[in-house]
């Protein structure tokens, strides 16, 4: 969309201040402009799909973004509550439907590749090396998503060296050893992983273990009602319907021949099922690298996605069911994270040796 003049961004704020309501030129006559030039202004409005007309007044149009973005930046009490939308999973057809647009399955093809040309013995030595900086990375990252205030040095001295960060609750202190537990769990097993219910329950398993008080809700389908406390979203409450609804996103996961429209498609609709009590967007980080691993392709750390826009685009994913907000912050992000691997590789292969901390 072009970019709106200083003039058309304050005629567009104003729509926002009684979004129900209506307006037409003559309600600018504040702005002290001759009506032609407000007219002009409020039609590349419309040219922009920002307003609709509504016989000589204007509306703001709720299916734009701009839209989109404002609405969910409101209180969520002001919106209205939404349910749990079939038709976004199941009209989803492997390897013929695509969340990722042609851009920007190229955009990460030509990122992920991170074997340099190497031979295959030192191709898998460099890989090795990867998934090791995958482990310190994606435990810092995702513990972070889950308002654990640890940094990426203290994060790395616990996982190499045991030594415990000041300042964590045991809580905290778990969710990082279980960031670590699950993620070796995909280092050492990734390649004969599959995103089906085994191993997506064995992943939860080591994600959540001992942060439920109901040990039989680890690594299972969840029998309760979850709600969100920044969300008018409600997944699936019917364990019936959750039963069938989890088994046709596994089907679904499985069937995608794409690794990176497979990881996206587990980042985005694992969490929109919400299949377990709690952890389902960390069981979601985790699961979505299983493709990457698979094909030797750099894996997705979150480390370069910012958690505004990361949790936004979940958001309108929930509320909205659009998922392009997410998949633009997905390929921007992963473009950054994947080049620092190349260059890990590269290292690695020029015969770079990595140690711990203490050299």
């Amino acid at each position: 969309m072009e970019k709106l003049t200083t003039r058309q961004q304050q005629i567009f704020d104003q729509f926002f201040e009684t979004p129900e309501k209506p307006q037409s030129v003559a309600d600018f006559a504040a702005f002290g402009l001759e009506r032609t030039t407000i007219f002009r202004d409020i039609k590349k409005l419309v040219q922009a799909g920002l307003l609709d007309p509504e016989g000589k007044a204007y509306r703001i149009n709720k299916t734009s973004d701009a839209w989109l973005r404002w609405d969910l930046s409101r209180a969520p009490w002001l919106r209205p509550a939404v349910s749990y939308n079939p038709a976004l999973l199941g009209d989803y057809q492997p390897n013929h439907s695509f969340l990722l647009t042609d851009d920007q399955l190229k955009a990460l093809d030509a990122a992920g590749a991170v074997g340099g040309g190497a031979q295959a013995k030192e191709k898998g030595k460099a890989y090795a090396r990867i998934l090791s900086s995958l482990l310190i990375d994606l435990t810092h990252a995702s513990s972070n998503l889950e308002n654990v205030n640890i940094s990426w040095l203290d994060t790395k001295t616990l996982i190499e060296l045991g030594e415990r960060p000041e300042g964590l609750t045991e809580q905290q202190l778990r969710i990082v050893l279980n960031h670590k537990e699950a993620i070796t769990f995909l280092k050492d097993h990734g390649t004969h992983l599959q995103l089906g219910k085994r191993d997506l329950f064995d992943i939860h398993s080591l994600v959540i273990k001992s942060l439920l008080a109901d040990d039989s809700a680890v690594g299972a389908l969840r029998s309760v009602v979850v709600r969100f406390d920044d969300s008018r979203y409600m997944p699936p409450d019917n364990p019936h319907q959750l039963r069938e609804v989890f088994e046709q996103f596994c089907e679904k996961a499985n069937a995608i021949s794409n690794p990176f429209e497979q990881a996206f498609f587990v980042m985005t609709f694992l969490p929109y099922i919400q299949p377990f009590q709690d952890g389902n967007k960390r069981t979601s980080r985790l699961a979505m690298n299983v493709p990457f691993i698979r094909h030797s392709l750099a894996p997705f750390s979150f480390s370069d996605i910012k958690g505004r826009d990361y949790m936004f685009g979940l958001l309108a994913f929930y509320e909205y069911g659009r998922h392009h907000f997410l998949a633009e912050a997905f390929t921007q992000a992963y473009q950054k994270s994947a080049a620092r691997y190349r260059d890990l590789v590269a290292y690695v292969n020029d015969g770079g040796m990595l140690g711990t901390i203490s050299g």
